[in-house]
C-alpha cells in the first residue's frame, strides 16, 4: 500500500465553521498523482454516456439527479483505487475523529452543461453491505452483492448489515478553469428549509481540491447548476454502525431512502 504521504501534495486542509463544520483543501494530491488520477476519470468519460444502467459506463442511475455516476467497486484497479483504499478511507476518518466500519461507498460523478441545481439535503442516510473486503479490509459498497440503499442481496452474497453514512468527501478533477458565474459549485446550506439558489456558503469545483463534511442532520448541501461546463468529481462515504448513529443523533433525524 502507498503510503498517504507520498501521495498528498502536502498542503493544509482548512476547516470553516459556517453554515456547518466542513474541511476545504486545495492543491490535494501531489502534481503526478493528480495527473494520474485525472487521465484515469478522462478514459472512464470516453468510454461514453449511458441514459440507462450501464455495468461499464457513466449511466444514469439516481432518479432526478442531474449527473451520470459510474461507481468505484472493489476490483477497481489503477490510480481512481486511491479513493477506495485503506489509506483514503483512514483520512477521511481522522479528519472527523470517526470510528468507521470500513465500509465505503464511492463513484465517479459526470454532470454535463446545463445540469439543473440539485436538492438540499444533508446525506445522513443508510448504507448497506455484504462483507467482501478488499485485500486492504476496505469493504466497497457493490450493487451487484447487495442494494446499497434498502439492503437487498444478491442470490447467496450473504446477508447485508446496515450503516450509516458519517462523512462525505467530493474531490473535484478533470474540469475547466473555473470562474465565478459559471456554476457548478457545491452549495452550504444552514437549514434544510433554504432554497436552493441562496447557499450560506459556496465550494467551487477547482481541480485537485476537496471539500470533506461529517455527516449529521445539520450538513446541508446541494449541487449548483453549471451554466458554463461540465462538472466532474468522485464522490465517497465512510459510514458507522447504524445503531451508533442512531444514539448520536436519533432515529428519527436518519433519512431513509424512499421506496422504489
Amino acid at each position: 500500500m502507498t503510503p498517504l504521504e507520498t501521495i498528498l501534495s502536502g498542503r493544509y486542509f482548512r476547516q470553516r465553521v459556517y453554515p456547518f463544520p466542513h474541511i476545504v483543501g486545495e492543491d490535494v494530491l501531489a502534481p503526478g498523482v493528480y495527473r494520474d488520477v485525472e487521465e484515469a476519470f478522462r478514459a472512464a468519460l470516453r468510454a461514453g454516456l449511458s441514459d440507462t444502467p450501464d455495468d461499464g459506463r457513466f449511466a444514469r442511475t439516481v432518479p432526478g439527479y442531474g449527473a451520470y455516476v459510474k461507481p468505484l467497486l472493489r476490483d477497481v484497479t489503477g490510480p481512481l483505487a486511491l479513493f477506495v483504499s485503506r489509506a483514503w478511507h483512514d483520512m477521511v476518518a481522522a479528519l472527523w475523529d470517526i470510528e468507521a466500519t470500513l465500509d465505503m461507498d464511492a463513484a465517479l460523478h459526470h454532470h454535463p452543461v446545463g445540469s439543473g441545481d440539485g436538492w438540499v439535503h444533508n446525506d445522513l442516510n443508510p448504507g448497506w453491505f455484504v462483507d467482501r473486503p478488499r485485500p486492504d479490509g476496505v469493504n466497497v459498497s457493490d450493487p451487484a452483492l447487495c442494494d446499497y440503499q434498502h439492503g437487498g442481496a444478491a442470490g447467496h452474497a450473504g446477508r447485508p448489515r446496515e450503516t450509516v453514512r458519517a462523512a462525505a468527501l467530493l474531490f473535484y478533477l478533470a474540469n475547466d478553469p473555473w470562474s465565478p458565474g459559471d456554476g457548478g459549485e457545491t452549495g452550504l446550506y444552514a437549514s434544510g428549509r433554504s432554497p436552493v439558489s441562496s447557499p450560506a456558503a459556496v465550494v467551487p469545483p477547482i481541480n485537485n481540491s476537496l471539500l470533506c463534511f461529517a455527516c449529521t442532520p445539520y450538513s446541508y448541501h446541494a449541487f449548483l447548476r453549471n451554466q458554463q461546463s461540465p462538472r466532474n468529481s468522485v464522490i465517497l462515504w465512510i459510514h458507522v454502525p447504524a445503531e451508533r448513529a442512531a444514539q448520536r443523533h436519533g432515529a428519527r433525524s436518519i433519512e431513509r431512502w424512499p421506496l422504489r
